[in-house]
Formats: C-alpha cells, sequence, structure tokens
C-alpha cells in the first residue's frame, strides 16, 4: 500500500509565484535597458537602479510591520511598483542633468534640481499613495484579497519618494560627470530629445491656436468611454474573476437516494477510467459514499503539457453524462476561495414549506434549462429519501406483556450497530459489535424477521406486533436566515452575472409575495461586491483632489488634472477590455 497526497493547491500557488518572481526579474532588466536607453549613460542608470531595491526593501519592511504575508497579490505589487519607484528617481537625475548642461556644478545642480521637484515629488508620492488607500477600505472578500496588494504599492511608492528626495540627489552629486553630459552615447541622445522637445513644443503652439478642436477631440473621447463601459458589462462576461488554470478538475457524484455503496463503487470506476484517460492525467483519486461521491484529476504540470484545462473541460463532461445511473459534473476550481462548488448559487426562502418552495424552484430552474444557461444544474432538495417506519401494534404488544424498552433494546442490538463493550487481543483493543448478518437486512422487509424478547424469555417474531409502514422524504431541509430555503446551484452557460439575472427575473415572475432571494458563494460575492469598485473609484477621484488642492492652493488647477487626464486613462483601459469583446456580440447585444 502506497500512501500519496491526492491534491496540493500550494504546487499551483508555488508555480504562480515562481512565475512572478520570474517576471519581476524580467521587469528590473527591462526598467534598466530602458532607463539606459533615454539618458545614455551607465552612471544615469546606476542612480533609478539603486533606488529599486531600497525602495522594495522599505516596502518589505511596511509590509512585516503590517503583518502582510509573500503572496500573490503582495509579490505583483511589488512587480508594478518597480516601474513607480523609479519614476521620481529618474526626474531628479534628469533635472540634475539639465542644470549641469547649463553650467553649474554638480552639487548646485543637485541642490537646484532637488529643491525644484520637492513639491511635485510629494504631490506624485501622495497622490499615487491616495489612489491606492480606497482599494484597501473596501470591505468583503475582495477588499481582504487586495488591501495587502494596495498597502503593499502605496508602501513601495511613499518609500520611493523618500529615496527620489533624499538618496538621488547625493547620488547625482558625487555619480555625474560634467565631461559625460554631451559627449558620447548621451549626448547623442540628449542632443536626439533636444531636437524632439523643438518638434514638440512647435505642435503643442499650434494645438493651443485650436483650442475648440481639442476640446471637442476631448469631448469626444469621454463620450466613447462612456459607451464603451456601459456596453462592455452586456457584451462581455462580467465574471467575479478570470478563470485560471490550476491543472485539476473534480467531480461531484451523486446517485439515487436508496443506491447501496456497491452500485456506487461500480459507476464511481467508470468515472475514474474518464478521468484517467485523459493524456495529461497525472494522478486522480476517489471518495465514494452510497448516494454521493468526489473525485479529481490532477493534470501534469504546465512545464510537461501544452493543452490547457479547459480543452479537457468538455471531453469530460461529455463522457461522464454518459454514464448511468449517476450523475457526475466536472467542475473546475474558482480562482477566489469560496465554500460553493459552483458559480450559481441561488437561493429561494420563505416560512412556507419546503414542498412549495422546491415546486416553485423547479419551475425557475425548468426555465434556466429550457434558455439553456446552465451547462448543468441541479437543485438541492430532493423529496425521493425511502424510508421505512417500524409501526407498533401497541394493543398486540400490551395483551402479550412485552416490554417497548427490551423491544427497543433488541432492535437496536440487531441493527443499530452500536458497541456495546471491547476486547482485548494481542495488546490491541477491539469495539464489540454485535449486529445480524447483512444477507438478513438487505431490505426493510427483513426486519420483520427479527425476534425480540418476550416473557419467560421467549422468542417473538416481530412481524407478530409490528408492521413496516414506507414513506418518501426529503434527503435534507435546509434553511437560510431562519427560513426554509431551497437552493439552485450549477455552472453557467454564459456569465454568472447573465444567469443570475435570469433567475432573478425568472423568480420575479413566479414567486409570490412573501419569498426572498440570496445568494451564497461566487454568486453571494458577485452581488454583495461587484458593484462597490464605482464608489471605490469615486472615493479616489476625491482623495486625489484633496490632496492636489492642497498641494497647490488652488481648487482649479486639481480639475484641469484631473479633466485632462482621467478620461484619458479610463479610454486607454476601457479600449482593449472593449476589443477583446467578440465583435458580433457586441452589435447583437449592444
Amino acid at each position: 500500500m502506497q500512501a500519496e497526497i491526492a491534491y496540493d493547491s500550494t504546487d499551483y500557488i508555488n508555480d504562480a509565484i515562481h512565475e512572478v518572481v520570474k517576471t519581476l526579474i524580467d521587469t528590473l532588466l527591462i526598467v534598466m535597458l530602458v532607463i539606459f536607453l533615454f539618458l545614455g549613460s551607465f552612471r544615469f542608470v546606476v542612480i533609478p537602479v539603486v533606488a529599486i531595491p531600497i525602495s522594495l526593501i522599505g516596502a518589505l519592511f511596511l509590509m512585516q510591520v503590517f503583518g502582510f504575508t509573500l503572496n500573490l497579490l503582495t509579490l505583483l505589487a511589488i512587480v508594478l511598483s518597480v516601474g513607480l519607484v523609479v519614476d521620481d528617481a529618474i526626474v531628479v537625475v534628469e533635472n540634475v542633468e539639465r542644470h549641469m548642461r547649463e553650467g553649474l556644478s554638480r552639487m548646485n545642480a543637485a541642490l537646484v534640481g532637488a529643491r525644484e521637484l520637492i513639491g511635485p515629488i510629494i504631490a506624485m508620492t501622495i497622490t499615487l499613495a491616495a489612489v491606492y488607500t480606497p482599494i484597501a477600505l473596501q470591505g468583503g472578500l475582495t477588499g481582504a484579497l487586495f488591501r495587502e496588494f494596495a498597502l503593499t504599492l502605496a508602501g513601495a511608492v511613499f518609500i520611493s519618494g523618500v529615496v527620489a528626495l533624499v538618496l538621488s540627489p547625493m547620488m547625482s552629486a558625487n555619480l555625474l560627470r560634467q565631461e559625460h553630459v554631451d559627449a558620447g552615447f548621451s549626448g547623442w541622445v540628449n542632443r536626439t530629445f533636444d531636437r524632439f522637445r523643438e518638434w514638440y513644443g512647435s505642435h503643442l503652439d499650434r494645438t493651443l491656436q485650436a483650442r475648440p478642436a481639442v476640446y471637442a477631440v476631448w469631448a469626444g473621447v469621454s463620450l466613447i468611454t462612456i459607451l464603451m463601459y456601459m456596453a462592455i458589462p452586456t457584451a462581455a462576461t462580467k465574471e467575479l474573476a478570470p478563470k485560471e488554470d490550476q491543472g485539476f478538475m473534480f467531480g461531484i457524484m451523486t446517485a439515487p437516494a436508496n443506491a447501496t455503496i456497491d452500485d456506487t463503487i461500480r459507476y464511481a470506476e467508470a468515472t475514474e477510467k474518464v478521468f484517467r484517460d485523459i493524456p495529461d492525467t497525472r494522478f486522480t483519486f476517489q471518495v465514494t459514499q452510497p448516494s454521493f461521491g468526489f473525485s479529481g484529476m490532477v493534470l501534469k504540470p504546465w512545464g510537461t503539457r501544452k493543452t490547457p484545462t479547459k480543452v479537457y473541460y468538455p471531453i469530460v463532461q461529455q463522457k461522464l453524462a454518459a454514464i448511468p445511473a449517476i450523475q457526475m459534473f466536472p467542475v473546475m476550481p474558482d480562482p477566489l476561495p469560496g465554500s460553493e462548488n459552483f458559480g450559481i448559487s441561488f437561493i429561494i426562502a420563505s416560512t412556507a414549506s419546503h414542498e412549495r418552495i422546491l415546486e416553485l424552484s423547479r419551475q425557475i430552474f425548468q426555465s434556466a434549462m429550457q434558455a439553456h444557461v446552465f451547462q448543468f444544474g441541479d437543485v438541492d432538495t430532493k423529496i425521493d429519501q425511502p424510508q421505512a417506519q417500524i409501526v407498533f401494534d401497541h394493543d398486540k404488544v400490551s395483551s402479550m406483556g412485552l416490554d417497548m424498552q427490551q423491544v427497543g433494546a433488541d432492535l437496536a442490538a440487531s441493527i443499530g450497530g452500536n458497541f456495546v463493550n471491547r476486547f482485548n487481543m494481542d495488546g490491541l483493543s477491539y469495539k464489540v459489535i454485535p449486529q445480524i448478518k447483512r444477507v438478513d437486512r438487505l431490505n426493510p422487509e427483513q426486519i420483520k424477521d427479527i425476534y425480540v424478547t418476550g416473557p419467560n424469555n421467549q422468542l417473538i417474531p416481530l412481524s407478530t406486533i409490528a408492521t413496516i409502514k414506507h414513506t418518501t422524504v426529503a434527503r435534507s431541509l435546509n434553511r437560510m436566515q431562519q427560513l426554509n430555503a431551497v437552493t439552485i446551484t450549477g455552472v453557467p452557460t454564459g456569465s454568472i452575472d447573465s444567469t443570475l439575472k435570469f433567475l432573478e427575473n425568472e423568480a420575479h415572475k413566479i414567486l409570490p409575495a412573501g419569498y426572498v432571494i440570496d445568494y451564497t458563494g461566487s454568486s453571494r460575492q458577485l452581488r454583495t461586491e461587484g458593484d462597490k469598485f464605482l464608489g471605490v473609484f469615486i472615493l479616489a477621484l476625491v482623495l486625489i483632489f484633496l490632496v492636489l488642492a492642497a498641494q497647490f492652493d488652488s481648487f482649479r488647477d486639481p480639475f484641469i488634472i484631473l479633466l485632462g487626464s482621467v478620461p484619458l486613462a479610463l479610454f486607454g483601459a476601457g479600449l482593449f477590455m472593449f476589443l477583446k469583446m467578440p465583435f458580433g456580440k457586441f452589435f447583437t447585444d449592444g
């Protein structure tokens, strides 16, 4: 017998962290190359490059102070901060170099250049930190996830501002040389930028002379931005988070309520064969119960396979659907942690009986299946559990002088499966569990053949004093917020948002007064947190405005900065999301 870990999510996390570290190294090399190409000297490159590790060390120190861990989001913040932390240092070095070209000494150029940039650098640093801070204030799961990201990024930017005002001028005064400013590659870069500056200045003058045209272009871009963001939620998929290939797929199996473990194992082996037939399968596991099962398929690491998990998904789904007597739904893990296995978890709750709620829930579910909004789905409440009840004839029990307590004890010992004692053998302790043979208790009717103790220790057949009453009951009766509840679950064909909207519309049509709808898992996160970023965005704009107003001692200048930059930035961000949408779907839905 060999033991092996069936599924370890840390393998995927470790691979992702490794990729982020590689990205960080690539980012550092690219940033160094870009700085060299635009400044033209290795001496100029050293100063901003030195600011990177110092700023990152400061960010790691703040992470430790706040109790953050080194995870994907904090590493992502560090990667993004590399480009931000060098900005201030580059501006300082370039300004010092400009004063040196104008004839100032190294020390005077460093002092004058740093003093000129104190205000702008402080404004840039506080503004960037103010942008990320509202993300940390958001509640819910997204707030918990992105809090570390936002504060780590804000901390790195804050440290970079301090470095730019303290370390970069000092290094510029000691490393830069007057004779290197206009010589060699550095001189060619400076002359090229001088020509570009003259070209840009002449075009800027002509642009300022045509201000109505500039305002028209600005208004047009702003209007297009609004239209794009209005079209994106309807024409594109609106999800809580994009799907990720974690190299894992699991299946949830349900069997008839009266299924035995022998029946379920036979069909579970068929599902395992489906998983093993996938060429990139590395490992499979199976957990089987009489009417429920859970299985999983772990694929080979990305380094040894080229086929994404989503390519195998429809193949596995089709083969599992062909297995008779059971239902098994393949599911890919959600990118964000949650308690639900499916993307859709739609709850209908009321004070009415479960039977009535189930009837209405099935109508909504059938409408959803007919509209093909589910790849597969289910309703959690199932009234199909066979139940056999022993009904005693108390008149016969009394006339025969039987003791009901003794009768109950005899039945418990025969079929209850409780241990009554322990015995020792070879130094080991074992439970004593009295129970009749399995072949004598395969169906409820065989219970009547059990004998119970009568007067004078006589054995009396149970069929003499009792009958078996057969009923059908629910497997489980669930509640939500102290109300009877039925849950519709499934994997959506489209987006979670569009599927929930369909279910909500059908619920408003079908459900009478007194019924409420609720959500769990990813559905709840999307409904409660999906639209909160608009408030975070507005709060960030307000904070930026206040910071700029305090910095420039004016309420007009911040409006100029925000109106000139924010619409264009939103246009650039929304353009790629808009272009990613299916072209035909935009014109169909939009």
